[in-house]
């Protein structure tokens, strides 16, 4: 009993959980959606999701940045309503405040990991696939890159023109993030088990599309993760909590087994016993 009252409670957690960050990031939509005109683009829409991005975020992260007494929901659980309120992660929580805002919009958003000099994950940034292809956005600085013919530009070009587009940093920019390289996931994260999923995947897809997988936007909503995994995880609890309870409430003996027919002939006389009380 014990066992079904903690995976139910849990269940009602989060889903309260993923309800409230659901509400959260339609409410920062709902305002995106409020300053927005007949004249925006699709570029000038996810220029103004990023520029709230960054005002939401960027003056809670004096206050929060060395806080380590949260509690569980931030440490443990983490869902991307923790970076929000928090940028406990800095560029981490940036990027996954910025994809998610971007998820409300559905438009398809990957988290990459920047390379600096010999080391990954340096910097976290996002890209989002728009009409003219993937564009890369680093909402930690509020920075963009613009090519010549005037639209957003991709990682790849920003990284084969470092010195045109070094001149549309904002006055902030850490310039060590030179757009070197780029990973999407790693792979090595987990010895063993991850480059076997890695080499799977580039089988299947290809190692050139298994290399833009990004797994860091799978765990967005956290919370809706978490419940259906508790869903599943108290199915097989409940059927074997049922079982007993009809083994030993209904049935005169636990070696009986479980039948619609045996159901119905035991239940019958506990039914009629019961409306007979009723009456």
């Amino acid at each position: 009993m014990f066992l079904n009252g903690f995976l139910i409670a849990s269940m009602f957690y989060f889903r309260m959980e993923s309800t409230y960050e659901n509400g959260l990031f339609a409410s920062i939509k709902g305002s995106i959606d409020n300053n927005l005109d007949k004249d925006d683009t699709q570029d000038s829409i996810i220029l103004k999701a990023m520029a709230t991005c960054h005002e939401l975020m960027s003056n809670r992260a004096p206050v929060f940045g060395g806080t380590r007494i949260l509690g569980p929901s931030a440490e443990f659980f983490h869902g991307t309503s923790v970076d929000l309120m928090t940028t406990q992660g800095a560029c981490g929580s940036y990027s996954q405040v910025m994809a998610m805002i971007l998820k409300t919009y559905d438009y398809p958003v990957r988290i990459a990991q920047m390379k600096v000099g010999d080391s990954w994950a340096a910097h976290n940034i996002v890209e989002v696939r728009t009409d003219h292809g993937w564009v890369v956005l680093d909402p930690t600085f509020n920075a963009h890159w613009v090519t010549p013919a005037g639209r957003l530009a991709s990682f790849a070009e920003v990284h084969n023109d470092w010195s045109y587009y070094s001149r549309q940093v904002p006055a902030n920019y850490d310039h060590q993030y030179r757009f070197q390289d780029v990973r999407y996931s790693n792979w090595t994260k987990i010895p063993l088990l991850m480059p076997a999923a890695k080499g799977i995947l580039n089988v299947i897809l290809g190692k050139e599309k298994a290399d833009t997988i990004s797994i860091r936007t799978w765990f967005l909503k956290i919370y809706s993760i978490y419940f259906f995994v508790t869903i599943f995880l108290y199915i097989p609890v409940f059927l074997f909590t049922f079982r007993r309870l009809i083994q030993t409430k209904v049935f005169p003996s636990p070696d009986i087994p479980i039948t619609i027919r045996n159901l119905i002939k035991y239940l019958r006389p506990i039914t009629r016993q019961s409306t007979e009380f009723t009456r």
